[in-house]
């Protein structure tokens, strides 16, 4: 099938479809001579493009909600941040991540939310408190940060040898 590319060029595609993985996005599915390969397109710049596309035709997208903020306070299965004003359940199903803080590095899967509270899956392993930031949005993908933090480290005093050369480095006892 023809459709337009961001650039406002025709291609042939082999496929175009929403992106289960990627809400928000729609996967275009190319083959040439030499291989398969796919190209993402945000679904609005794609529709912008393609207005009559048959993936289009009768439907209207569904928004893709995401927000990030501080955590005001929390409790075994929730956080609340009292600056938001969220709709209601706007994240059901959607990870959520601490992404920085105490509790850093978590992710669970918000079942509800409120206003300004978000209702987990799973308890808090570590409770997320006010130096806590967090993530909402289906394109957390099991993230792995935990202790952002580097020790001071001494200056390291290089030899006049050429390169390559060792460093030892000695940390500070914890």
């Amino acid at each position: 099938m023809e459709i337009i590319d961001i650039n406002g060029n025709k291609r042939e595609c082999h496929s175009v479809a929403t992106d289960k993985d990627y809400p928000g996005y729609v996967k275009i599915a190319f083959k040439n001579a030499q291989r398969s390969y796919f190209e993402w397109y945000t679904i609005d710049e794609f529709k912008a493009k393609n207005p009559n596309h048959p993936l289009f035709i009768g439907k209207t997208a569904k928004p893709v909600y995401e927000d990030l903020g501080r955590v005001s306070s929390s409790t075994e299965f929730t956080i609340t941040d009292k600056t938001k004003s969220w709709p209601k359940n706007v994240f059901a199903n959607v990870p959520v991540w601490i992404s920085r803080g105490k509790g850093e590095g978590q992710v669970k899967t918000v079942k509800s939310n409120g206003k300004n509270t978000i209702v987990i899956d799973k308890a808090w392993m570590t409770l997320p408190d006010k130096t806590s930031q967090y993530v909402v949005s289906p394109n957390v993908h099991n993230p792995h940060t935990f202790g952002n933090k580097f020790p001071d480290v001494p200056k390291v005093r290089r030899s006049k040898k050429s390169v390559p050369e060792t460093i030892n480095i000695k940390l500070p006892k914890k």
